[in-house]
């Protein structure tokens, strides 16, 4: 069965509260694998699944060029729209799926793809599509939520989802997803890498008052906004007040820190 997250269909319901609210707390992760493999000035970059430019904002500085590319025509305008605010110059953004890349073999000095390709219907064609436009011996980094065991944020948001539609199945471990570091680097060594490193990585994240966060969430969750989108708005107010009520009672003592554990893989073409 495929997951409605990998339509645009949800991405392109939740683009504008993404861009006001997830994106800066995934920011944390771009900077992290920015971190990790050091792009230089003279790079060309591939930003697969950019979203609003989660990652591509803040490297644009460091780089070239970055060919930013979403398969939701709303998160590219969202992109369009910051970059014309802040008037950057070296950010190309287009509609494209990441499956099916519109590029040529052995283009891009470097590669990211930050919680986009986990919900690629078909995870190793995508890797394999970034291997085939990466130049040989540069590195890719792509990102995957944790086990959600790992993830207190999580926790909090799909037991909200649970306590107002009690029927949605319980998150369970998955072996076979990018949540497990063994199968990441089993299918990125299928899709011709190597020199592959998962790294875990869970910066903090402060929440000081439960109805800012609840906004927070509900503006910036696509499995949330698809769920608000298929409800009446007399529904939604009441399975709303459900899911606020289960995180005020989870979330006694402010200020906290939680959590999201991310797997972050780093890879390398052969040469």
């Amino acid at each position: 069965m495929l997951n409605p997250l990998a339509s645009p269909a949800p991405w392109s319901l939740v683009a504008s509260g993404y861009k006001k609210s997830t994106q800066q707390f995934l920011e944390a992760y771009s900077r992290k694998v920015i971190e990790l493999l050091k792009p230089g000035r003279a790079d060309s970059v591939l930003d697969v699944a950019t979203g609003p430019g989660t990652l591509a904002i803040p490297l644009s500085g460091l780089v070239r060029e970055i060919r930013a590319i979403d398969f939701s025509d709303r998160m590219i305008e969202e992109l369009h729209a910051s970059i014309e605010q802040m008037n950057i110059q070296n950010i190309l953004p287009s509609v494209m799926d990441g499956q099916e890349l519109k590029f040529d073999e052995n283009q891009f000095d470097m590669a990211f793809s930050m919680f986009g390709l986990m919900f690629f219907p078909d995870k190793i064609k995508g890797m394999r599509e970034i291997h085939r436009v990466l130049k040989p011996g540069k590195f890719v980094a792509i990102s995957s939520w944790g086990p959600i065991s790992a993830s207190p944020m999580m926790q909090l948001m799909f037991g909200a989802i649970r306590a107002a539609i009690p029927e949605t199945p319980p998150a369970v471990p998955n072996p076979t997803s990018l949540e497990n570091p063994d199968y990441f680097k089993e299918q990125l060594t299928l899709a011709g890498f190597v020199e592959i490193e998962v790294i875990p990585f869970a910066p903090p994240f402060t929440i000081k008052d439960v109805t800012e966060f609840f906004d927070t969430m509900v503006e910036g969750s696509a499995p949330i906004q698809l769920m608000r989108s298929k409800m009446t708005p007399e529904v939604w107010k009441e399975k709303s007040q459900i899911m606020f009520n289960y995180i005020r009672d989870q979330l006694k003592t402010l200020p906290v820190s939680v959590s999201s554990q991310a797997n972050l893989a780093i890879a390398r073409k052969p040469a």
